[in-house]
């Protein structure tokens, strides 16, 4: 784009002005400074001239450079935008030269080669003095132009030390040529890059502390305070980009996007076109704060704000970043999914560092239910796509636009979104194919068997609907429902449980599963998350059975985390008795679950046998089988599934009694008594 502005705006008129005002400075004018062919093309000529030019004196060449302006209306707009820059930054009188000089320098090449060489002939001279004596500026007045113009960043730096024919960004080099500038809004409009509508009201982000954000963000806005920055922070697609404009929109500020395009003709730069994009996503930043007035109800957002800070030092200076975070003028809210790359001295220049984690599913389905509308479907697909794990509302909208856009509904877009959501998954190595619980019967409360009183269901119900650290201890022989029971729990309140085993905590390693003890309950607290720790006995064995040092340790952090945890948790084991005795006294319930009773299995047997009425000598038969377990019928369910035919009947209850006389006592001798 620079090399067709160049084309189209040499402003050779302006060029050897310029040069005839700097040539009084030079030490003696030879080919080295400005040779014929440098002086044509200053001239705007493309072709030899017929006779060669006479540069030998000083009043030959100025006579060469006296030319007649051929664009005299980009000559005006320029000179117009130069002094319109200088009055609306409040700069020094005659400032507006040097502006006119920095966009010289990069209009015309042949212009900045001379500057290059007539420095390098006044070796002692720097560009700071030959400007100010060019500009007729005093020391202080040029220092406070550069400073300025730094500040509003037109300029990279508070210096010209070197001439770079590079110092403006090309959108604000065809603006200054083309475009007549009357307010300060007119140097960045291109760099505005309005976000999308919000689609959320804060509401929508429970997993965070919105009602601080907004009234901190509301109040730190009406006082009109600076260097108000926010951090948001968490893993890819939790909702940070959304919950800045759901924040923006409920202070009835714009958001707009800082990027390092800037955007001309409705159309954005490619980003591959920058050599350093986050340097000039700063320096965009940087511009928008100095030339965006107080009153433009505009707060900025950088999106993967960690490049930015990584190249501290590389590209620009950390003093100059952290100055920006201290005295913006217009509020910022920064976004990264790692924010382990932001130095700790850069996270506290934020006046909040707010971190985003993953919705719970029943959030994340109450978000999508915009995404998924006009594709009916069903309530119940809606519910198990949400549950996913590690899914997000960005995946899920992303899938939902698929299937629109193919134009699917119902089953044909149910499957059209669930093969979208693992195929994206998948390929960001998120995808979950650990086996998970399954119970082989739907679980029926009304088998449950419990030597409590009913009123302690009523009691854990309460807590999973209302989030109560309540912690809940089921015991009772296996197959009793003690599993089934606490997904049964965390099912009717849309609660999310995570099921922990002992192959997901112990490790051969020293230290490591308590590190893994507390990485699971710190998971479980930030995502709202039900524990059940699955066969605890295994874990939580007495102490005083224990003799090496780091089975002590895991028994400790267990019992820690167990007692800091804000959550519901459920413990289950067939035996209570192994258990330490300090986790029965962190546990608010303890739960017994018992055998089936008689009429339970008779009503159970029908429902697996498929048949409606029993012969009396069967129904006798099942009345005796006193220890038997819902887990016991899924035995038998099991097992009928493998019959290649029907007279699954006949053997059925003699499985059952089988699986009845292993849970007797063991016969002793006739001739041992016991004591």
């Amino acid at each position: 784009m620079a090399s067709a502005l160049r084309n189209r705006f040499q402003l050779n008129y302006l060029a050897c002005e310029w040069v005839k005002r700097l040539l009084k400075y030079a030490e003696r004018i030879d080919a080295d400074l400005l040779d014929e062919n440098t002086v044509q093309a200053l001239r705007g000529e493309r072709r030899l001239a017929s006779k060669p030019l006479k540069c030998n004196s000083l009043s030959a060449v100025k006579k060469l450079l006296t030319i007649t302006d051929k664009n005299p209306v980009v000559t005006k707009v320029l000179q117009y935008n130069c002094r319109a820059v200088q009055q609306e930054l409040v700069l020094p009188h005659n400032a507006a030269s040097v502006v006119e000089y920095i966009v010289l320098t990069q209009a015309n090449r042949h212009f900045t080669d001379f500057c290059d060489n007539l420095l390098a002939q006044l070796q002692d001279v720097s560009t700071k003095t030959l400007l100010q004596y060019a500009t007729n500026l005093t020391p202080v007045e040029y220092e406070q132009t550069l400073k300025q113009l730094a500040r509003a960043g037109i300029l990279s730096k508070p210096s010209l030390s070197i001439v770079l024919g590079n110092e403006l960004p090309d959108y604000l080099l065809q603006k200054l040529l083309t475009e007549k500038i009357e307010t300060k809004q007119q140097l960045i409009a291109p760099l505005l890059h309005e976000s999308k509508v919000a689609q959320f009201t804060l509401d929508a982000f429970p997993q965070v502390d919105t009602q601080l954000l907004a009234n901190y963000f509301t109040s730190a806005l009406t006082k009109q305070q600076r260097g108000i920055n926010l951090l948001f922070y968490g893993d890819s697609g939790t909702g940070k980009t959304e919950l800045a404009r759901a924040l923006a929109k409920s202070a009835g500020y714009t958001l707009y996007e800082v990027r390092s395009t800037a955007l001309v003709d409705t159309k954005g730069n490619d980003d591959f076109d920058s050599k350093y994009p986050d340097k000039e996503r700063l320096r965009y930043h940087s511009m928008i704060n100095g030339l965006l007035s107080n009153n433009s109800k505009a707060v900025l957002l950088v999106d993967e704000c960690e490049s930015v800070f990584e190249q501290a030092c590389y590209q620009y200076s950390k003093e100059h970043l952290q100055r920006l975070l201290e005295d913006n003028s217009v509020p910022s809210i920064w976004i990264t999914n790692h924010v382990d790359c932001l130095e700790p001295s850069f996270i506290r220049r934020f006046k909040l560092a707010t971190e985003v984690p993953p919705p719970r599913p029943s959030d994340i389905e109450r978000m999508c239910k915009q995404y998924f509308r006009g594709l009916s479907l069903s309530s119940q697909f809606t519910r198990n796509i949400t549950r996913i794990h590690n899914v997000s509302p960005a995946i899920i909208a992303n899938a939902a636009h698929v299937a629109k856009t193919m134009g699917t509904a119902r089953t044909e877009a149910e499957n059209v979104v669930s093969e979208t959501v693992k195929s994206t998954l998948q390929a960001a190595g998120l995808w979950d194919n650990t086996l998970r619980y399954q119970a082989e019967l739907n679980f029926d409360v009304s088998l449950l068997n419990l030597k409590q009183p009913n009123s302690y269901l009523e009691e854990v119900s309460y807590a999973l609907k209302h989030n109560k650290p309540a912690r809940i201890l089921l015991s009772g022989p296996p197959g009793t429902g003690k599993t089934a029971f606490a997904h049964y729990l965390a099912e009717i309140n849309q609660r999310n449980l995570i099921r922990v085993k002992c192959s997901d905590v112990l490790s051969k390693w020293v230290g490591e599963s308590e590190k893994n003890v507390a990485e699971l309950f710190h998971r479980a607290h930030n995502e709202g998350k039900v524990i059940l720790l699955d066969e605890v006995d295994s874990l939580l064995v007495s102490r005083e059975s224990l003799s090496a040092h780091y089975e002590l340790q895991l028994v400790n952090e267990l019992l820690t985390q167990i007692e800091c945890f804000t959550q519901p948790l459920f413990a289950a084991t067939n035996f209570d008795s192994r258990l330490d005795k300090a986790v029965l006294r962190r546990f608010d319930f303890k739960l017994d679950c018992g055998y089936l009773k008689p009429e339970q299995v008779i009503r159970l047997y029908k429902q697996i046998s498929g048949i409606k009425r029993l012969k009396v000598q069967e129904e006798q038969q099942l009345a005796h089988l006193t220890q038997l377990t819902p887990g016991d019928f899924a035995i038998l369910a099991r097992r009928k599934q493998f019959r290649n035919n029907k007279n699954h009947l006949a053997s059925a209850i003699s499985l059952l009694a089988e699986e009845n006389q292993r849970k007797q006592p063991n016969t002793l001798m006739g001739f041992i008594r016991p004591h």
